[in-house]
């Protein structure tokens, strides 16, 4: 079925939203908490940088750092991972970036004013409204600023949402209503073709993770895409042994798909 990809400013109501469009369909939710344990079970350093980075801009030091590099890999192959098992709702993340051009994802904007959300935190962690303020707006910053670090996208741009949702003139039962009739018709855009390239796409996801967080592995450069056919391996390497086992780990992740290896040496 066709999957829904939430982006939603802080405390705007989602994870309401996401469940009710659950119950109604039978979908499953990711959010933050299963890319946590997604994180926790790759391995200790990746949890301490999930809990340390989660959806912070970035450093231009931080963009070229191994580690990070490695960490948002991770995140987006566990999107890939979870979109692929149909019934999926990505939750934030930058799951409607991630999820990119597959006509059968409904993606989704949910706002609500500034005011509201500040209020909706108070009173659910009872804390004072300064406190409040300063959490929603560095939040709201670093959601913006990840998104266009990391895939160079404007996060209030509403060309990038199929629907924007205001949580304050609209109930959640109503949005959730109007998402169930309309991941309906995104179905109709399921094909063997279209549900192949989600499919695809997961598996190159796989394989520039456990490239990118491979310890033994230190390419300047390195993308694994699907572009229908291929499983593309691109980027910068130095030396035969780098090249040697990454294509090994390729075969070994590819599922039957042919690989084409565009690797190339430095200089």
């Amino acid at each position: 079925m066709a999957i829904l990809a939430i982006s939603l400013d802080f405390r705007s109501g989602g994870q309401e939203v996401a469940s009710l469009v659950g119950e109604a369909l039978g979908y499953k939710c990711s959010g933050k908490d299963q890319s946590l344990a997604y994180m926790k079970a790759a391995g200790e350093r990746w949890e301490r940088l999930f809990r340390e980075l989660d959806q912070e801009r970035p450093s231009l030091w931080d963009r070229y750092d191994w580690e990070y590099r490695g960490f948002v890999a991770l995140l987006e192959a566990y999107i890939y991972e979870h979109a692929s098992r149909d019934k999926a709702i990505v939750i934030g993340q930058g799951g409607s970036f991630v999820l990119t051009d597959l006509p059968f994802v409904l993606k989704i904007r949910l706002t609500a004013p500034f005011e509201l959300r500040v209020r909706r935190l108070m009173e659910k962690s009872e804390i004072g409204e300064k406190a409040a303020e300063d959490i929603v707006r560095r939040t709201d910053k670093a959601r913006v600023g990840y998104i266009k670090a990391i895939y160079g996208k404007d996060w209030f741009d509403l060309k990038n949402y199929d629907m924007v949702f205001n949580a304050a003139t609209q109930s959640y039962d109503q949005i959730a209503k109007i998402i169930v009739d309309a991941l309906r018709v995104k179905d109709q855009t399921i094909t063997p073709d279209t549900w192949d390239l989600l499919a695809g796409r997961a598996i190159a996801a796989q394989i520039r993770a456990r490239v990118l967080t491979n310890p033994k592995i230190h390419v300047p450069t390195f993308t694994a895409a699907y572009d229908g056919q291929n499983i593309l391996l691109r980027g910068v390497i130095h030396n035969k042994n780098e090249y040697r086992m990454i294509e090994e780990i390729a075969a070994g992740m590819s599922k039957g798909r042919p690989l084409r290896n565009e690797l190339h040496g430095r200089g």
